[in-house]
């Protein structure tokens, strides 16, 4: 019942490339040509680093109901703030009793231990811990 109309390219020897051949009222489209870019297609498109792209959005004049990067306000974080280690620098996850430092392992825990209290004094200056020692 159902016909079936198949399109070969030798189907008819009267068509060119730019023509499309008609097989049975269908237009066959390999024949068809197709270019490989558009017409009006350039390569000229360049890419922009953060710096200039930062710098042209300051230069535009921007609304004060729109928001942008500079006069957006958001909530503080309800995240607890993390904790490093005072030797290391990597994330801690204990605290010392008696000195009130912050380590990471034991290994850093015995290091404490040994270290004298004016070490351990400088070492709560950086992170401006100022704690009376007991």
């Amino acid at each position: 019942m159902a016909s079936s109309i198949t399109a070969s390219p030798s189907s008819s020897s009267s068509g060119t490339l730019d023509q499309p051949n008609q097989v049975g009222g269908i237009t066959n489209m390999a024949h068809i040509h197709k270019p490989f870019k558009k017409p009006g297609w350039h390569a000229s498109k360049k890419t922009k680093n953060l710096k200039q792209i930062i710098t042209l959005e300051k230069a535009k004049e921007w609304k004060t109901s729109q928001p942008t990067y500079w006069n957006i306000e958001a909530l503080p974080s309800m995240t607890p703030q993390k904790k490093y280690c005072d030797i290391t620098g990597l994330e801690a996850r204990y605290t010392d009793p008696k000195t009130r430092l912050r380590y990471h392992s034991t290994e850093v825990y015995q290091l404490i231990k040994n270290q004298p209290i004016g070490v351990v004094q400088q070492y709560l200056g950086l992170r401006n811990a100022a704690v009376v020692l007991k």
